[in-house]
């Protein structure tokens, strides 16, 4: 324990006696207890361990109230009086893992944790409750774990998903804009048409090129640059012909129009008449062209958001029968973004695959966390490099296997026994908790399964195997 603004004084038998934590014990075990405790008084806001200090106590609080927060976890951990903490029995802690301070005035007691095999011997039921308490902290540790991982995850998928969807939501605001000032040109030169009388056979003409320009607007084989370069320049030495502005040429090639569809226009109309006809529709062909435009971002946007609802089973029930080759599509749809960086992705999905009875949303996180790895793996490699991340499921005796495979630098050997440990990483501080495939293995495990990996410099496979 820090020793900042403290001061150490015994601690009597009947202190602790009076804690529910000791309940129960004879008289001569707790006397035994307290001799070997000290204890420390602390202000409101002392620090009582910092983060890295050697783990050596046995703790209660006596009086007051400490919080300890882990660095990787945003959760508090909160010990009030008569509860035990730092060194329980069965606890492999070494180290601390995060700092401790009093949030108020705060009496504390230590025992070296030496002496927590004799407390386990004398006073039985206390080591019973204490066992309680170390199981219910890794519980709530496990908890955290999952809590933390799943805001990282969701952090880097929704920078992804941002970008993904702010280039449709961009385009779209974009067209809406130019179709704003579209119509209102339209407009403008309905109004001036308006007043004129017009033959059968004007309006006839008119019309059919309307059509016209809708049918090519729909049409999947629009002319070829060269063709629509030839025609521009016949549309543009027809209206300098009539005096008029070539500049309508390009609108109009553009619309599918050749020059022999509105030639007629010259023995129908006065030029400038001919004119606002061509400014209409021009008008129309852009209309035409921004509202597939917005279809197309309205159409993008709306299947992002399908996919995150797929991704994380909204509206579902949490177990069901599920398509694992659809989970990793939905997946890599949630990485799209990062995919685009020059990331080459081989799909090997054999077919009928039996579905699993599962936890879908589970399932995509096990995905998310393979993928990641795999992605920030393939970050390493020299700028030239291929990058592949290889995704094979087939069906095996009585399961499925998921293999997720990339061509990075692979796992340093000495880590490759220890990689589904809490907590390790091989990533820099500060770029990963080290949580995320001890959550795989958790989650994999709780679905019967089994999840391993083979690496070597260029190839790391991580393979999950599931039962159904």
């Amino acid at each position: 324990m820090a020793s900042v603004n403290t001061s150490l004084d015994s601690v009597s038998v009947e202190e602790l006696a009076s804690l529910a934590l000791f309940e129960g014990e004879c008289r001569e075990a707790v006397d035994r207890i307290a001799s070997r405790t000290v204890a420390r008084t602390f202000a409101s806001g002392d620090q009582i361990v910092k983060q890295g200090d050697p783990a050596e106590d046995f703790l209660v609080v006596l009086a007051g109230e400490i919080h300890f927060q882990r660095r990787e976890f945003h959760e508090l951990i909160v010990v009030p009086a008569g509860q035990a903490t730092g060194v329980l029995p069965l606890s492999l802690m070494k180290t601390w893992a995060g700092r401790g301070w009093a949030a108020v005035d705060s009496r504390v007691a230590a025992m070296p944790a030496i002496h927590l095999r004799e407390l386990v011997y004398r006073a039985p039921l206390l080591a019973q409750r204490l066992v309680s308490a170390m199981t219910e902290r890794t519980r709530l540790f496990t908890r955290m774990q999952e809590s933390t991982n799943r805001l990282i995850s969701l952090g880097r998928l929704s920078a992804g998903l941002a970008h993904e969807l702010n280039n449709p939501a961009s385009a779209a605001v974009r067209s809406a804009s130019r179709l704003r000032s579209v119509l209102a040109k339209r407009s403008k030169c309905a109004v001036a048409l308006r007043g004129q009388v017009l033959s059968p056979e004007a309006r006839n003409l008119l019309a059919g090129l309307g059509e016209s320009i809708v049918a090519y607007a729909e049409s999947s084989q629009p002319i070829d640059a060269l063709e629509q370069s030839d025609r521009e320049s016949e549309l543009a030495e027809w209206l300098e012909t009539l005096g008029r502005s070539g500049e309508l040429a390009g609108g109009l090639a553009g619309a599918g129009i050749p020059v022999g569809q509105v030639r007629p226009m010259a023995t129908l109309l006065p030029a400038e008449e001919i004119e606002i006809g061509l400014r209409i529709l021009e008008a129309d062909h852009e209309i035409l062209c921004l509202a597939r435009e917005l279809e197309d971002a309205s159409t993008r946007i709306a299947d992002l958001v399908q996919s995150v609802k797929s991704y994380s089973y909204m509206d579902q029930n949490p177990i069901a029968d599920v398509a694992l080759d659809q989970g990793i599509e939905v997946t890599l749809r949630m990485f799209q973004h990062r995919l685009q960086q020059g990331i080459e992705v081989g799909r090997n999905y054999e077919g009928n695959l039996p579905r699993i009875r599962a936890n879908g949303s589970a399932l995509n996180q096990i995905w998310t966390n393979l993928i990641q790895n795999a992605l920030d793996g393939l970050e390493d490699l020299p700028r030239d490099a291929a990058r592949l991340l290889a995704i094979r499921t087939r069906a095996e005796h009585g399961g499925v296997l998921v293999e997720i495979s990339d061509n990075g630098k692979g796992i340093p050997t000495d880590l490759q026994a220890r990689i589904f440990d809490p907590f390790l990483t091989t990533k820099s501080v500060g770029e990963g908790a080290g949580l995320g495939l001890d959550i795989v293995q958790r989650i994999v495990r709780s679905h019967k399964g089994s999840v391993s990996v083979d690496s070597r410099p260029g190839r790391t496979v991580f393979c999950v195997r599931l039962p159904h």
